[in-house]
This record gives C-alpha cells, sequence and structure tokens, in this order.
C-alpha cells in the first residue's frame, strides 16, 4: 500500500504539467464589444494584448472580429482563427453597440450557461457608437501598450470629475429588469465622429465626439452617459448634464462646472459633495435637496458680490437640474431613481407592481433646493 502512495505522490507533478499551458500561448482579451452583424445577428469585437516573450518585446495590442449568434460561438470562432489560445482573465471593459441598446436587444448575445467566456459580473459596461473596431483601435498607443488607463477609465473619471457614469453588467442587468431606477451606462466614442445629440438639445458641450479641443495619443473617449427607459436607450446626456444627475443619485464626489454670466461670460468654479442628497416624496410631488461646496478657480476676478453670486450659482444649478429632469421624463428614464423612493411607501411588492409608476414619473413634479457654500474667502484676497 505504502509503494502504491509513493508512485501517486510521484505523478502528481507529471500530471499538473500535462493540462498546464506556456504563458506565451495566451492572448488576452481586454475589451469585448458587440454590435449588430450583417451576415449574423451579432458583430463580436475584442481588444487583445499579446505578452511580449522577452523583457525586449513589447506588448502587441489587437483587434480581432467575428459574426456569430450568441458569444460562445464567437469565442470558438476565435479561438479557431487566432494563434493563441484567448484568455477573458484580464477582461474590463464591455461595449454594447448603440444600434443594439435603441432597439432594447442587449441582452441576448451572452449565453453565460454554457459556461463560455468566464466574464465577472462586474464587468464595466459602456455604450458605444459603433463601428465598435475604430473605438477600440483609437484607444491603442503606443505610449501605453498595455492600455492601464483603460482599465479604469469610467470609473476614475466618475470619481474625478463626474462626467460619466460606472456601471458594472450586473447592475446594468438588474436596472433594466427593476422599474424602480433606470439603467444610466458611460458612452464611449471616436472623437473625430459625430455622436448622438445631448437630450436637451441646444448649444450645450458634449465633451466627446470631436468638440474635445485636445490632442492625444488616443483617439477614442468616455465622457457623458447613455440613458434608458427600460430595456431601450432612449438618449445621451453630456458631461455636464451627467454630473448633475449623479449629484442627485449620490455618486457625484466632484468636478468642474463653467456658470454662464449675465454678461456672457464665463465662471469656472471646482464642485464637491458635501454631504449626501436627500429626496423626500410626499403629496404627489418630490423634494431634492442638494449639498455642494464651489471653489472658484479664478477668484481674482469676481464678477459680483459674494452672496449675489452664491445665489445666482445656485439658481442656475437648480434651474438646470429641472431642466435635466424635465428631459429624461419626456423620454421616460428615471436614471435620478425617483421610482426606489416610490416603491419605499408601498406595503407589499404585490401593490408597488401593481402601479403604473412609469405615467406616474413622467408628470412627476419635483423641486430641487441646493445648498452651496462658496469655501473661498473673498476678504482674504
Amino acid at each position: 500500500m505504502r509503494r502504491i502512495c509513493l508512485i501517486f505522490v510521484f505523478l502528481l507533478p507529471v500530471l499538473g504539467c500535462m493540462h498546464s499551458k506556456n504563458i506565451d500561448e495566451y492572448a488576452y482579451v481586454l475589451n469585448v464589444g458587440v454590435e449588430r452583424g450583417t451576415t449574423m445577428p451579432y458583430l463580436f469585437t475584442a481588444l487583445v494584448s499579446v505578452p511580449g516573450g522577452t523583457e525586449d518585446t513589447k506588448v502587441e495590442n489587437k483587434v480581432v472580429t467575428a459574426e456569430a449568434r450568441s458569444f460562445s460561438e464567437a469565442y470558438e470562432t476565435l479561438n479557431a482563427a487566432y494563434p493563441s489560445r484567448l484568455s477573458f482573465a484580464r477582461a474590463s471593459l464591455l461595449a454594447i453597440g448603440e444600434d443594439l441598446l435603441r432597439d432594447g436587444a442587449q441582452t441576448d448575445f451572452f449565453d453565460f450557461a454554457f459556461g463560455k467566456p468566464d466574464l465577472w459580473p462586474n464587468l464595466r459596461t459602456v455604450a458605444v457608437k459603433p463601428p465598435i473596431r475604430d473605438v477600440f483601435e483609437g484607444w491603442i498607443s503606443e505610449a501605453d501598450p498595455s492600455l492601464r488607463k483603460i482599465k479604469t477609465a469610467a470609473g476614475d473619471l466618475m470619481d474625478e470629475s463626474g462626467m460619466t457614469a460606472d456601471t458594472g453588467y450586473s447592475t446594468y442587468l438588474e436596472a433594466i429588469g427593476d422599474k424602480r431606477f433606470d439603467a444610466m451606462l458611460a458612452y464611449a466614442g471616436v472623437n473625430e465622429y459625430g455622436l448622438s445629440p445631448d437630450l436637451l438639445g441646444g448649444e450645450t458641450y458634449p465633451y466627446v465626439g470631436g468638440s474635445l479641443l485636445v490632442e492625444s495619443t488616443l483617439k477614442t473617449s468616455i465622457a457623458g452617459s447613455a440613458v434608458f427607459d427600460g430595456e431601450r436607450m432612449v438618449g445621451i446626456l453630456d458631461g455636464r448634464h451627467t454630473m448633475e444627475v449623479l449629484m442627485v443619485t449620490g455618486a457625484f464626489r466632484k468636478g468642474e462646472m463653467h456658470f454662464t454670466l449675465p454678461d456672457g461670460g464665463t465662471l469656472r468654479a471646482a464642485l464637491y459633495r458635501m454631504r449626501a442628497p436627500k429626496i423626500r416624496l410626499s403629496n404627489g410631488g418630490a423634494t431634492v435637496r442638494l449639498y455642494l461646496e464651489a471653489d472658484l478657480l479664478e477668484p481674482s476676478a469676481l464678477p459680483m458680490e459674494r452672496d449675489a453670486l452664491k445665489a445666482f450659482m445656485t439658481e442656475q444649478l437648480e434651474t438646470e437640474l429641472g431642466a435635466v429632469l424635465t428631459a429624461l421624463q419626456k423620454a421616460g428614464s428615471d436614471v435620478m431613481g425617483f421610482g426606489r423612493h416610490r416603491a419605499a411607501q408601498f406595503r407589499s411588492v404585490t401593490d408597488w407592481e401593481a402601479c403604473d409608476w412609469k405615467s406616474e414619473y413622467r408628470s412627476l413634479p419635483v423641486t430641487f433646493s441646493v445648498t452651496l457654500m462658496l469655501s473661498h474667502d473673498t476678504k482674504k484676497e
């Protein structure tokens, strides 16, 4: 018996090596994209990183595509055609084409029941204006061949500027199946392409899509957001309007905002959240209280007396918040999450399910009240 056990222990390392793969045999999928196909229902796109075999060999990034009827079918097709075995262990971003999202057909392509690919549920999810190949290629830069920035772009942008949303795939799926709130995804596009207009129209600055007046090694930007009514994407909000939505949901931390002065000039201010927002629904209406701190970025050229300036900035914020909500109500998108507070007023799930919340939401009167503290003391100038 002892002799048999010794033989078994001796064979364990050998058996393990039989199923192991050298790291050079893998190509790592960093971004995954899906949009409408031409000959098949879906066109799948993958941004693949191939590690160098030696320290002198740079990481090589490539974009590969396959048309298929499901994700697992595309996975097998790409594996058969690509020289290295594809691994999704480092996948960090899921991009879904605006063409699919507008039709509400954005959940059929994943077939996780078959076990492929092995994607984690909090994979960052963004809405993209096709072609996704151009968007992914716009992220490839010789300055950062490992694409470190892309792995955290949406989350960092939301925390540092408030100009976009940061949503995981599981949260996205929850939102499109739950009438208490609607989904909101980061929006990505190639800078030189014209993207869909902001829901509010007018001359608002989109922050992306040709109006981002910078030169960079990256040709693709993430900014603004796509908003939903249930399963359907119903519009785009630019960076500023996204910031204002995040103020209401409590996800806003800080960001820069430009205020238009009576003489047409611009006042720049860094805004910070002082405390969590308070939302109350009663008597057929809602009240939203926001608590913000403003630090003037050009304090030496104040256009008016301090108290008057504070009142002016507060009024402009409250007016814009109301305009954003009106546009969202018209589109049927409750990304501010008033449904969560309405649902809490029901004693049972059955009663809540019987409520026609979306119809009620479209005509819900909401009052925004902003408490603004100017952190810069002009008397010290």
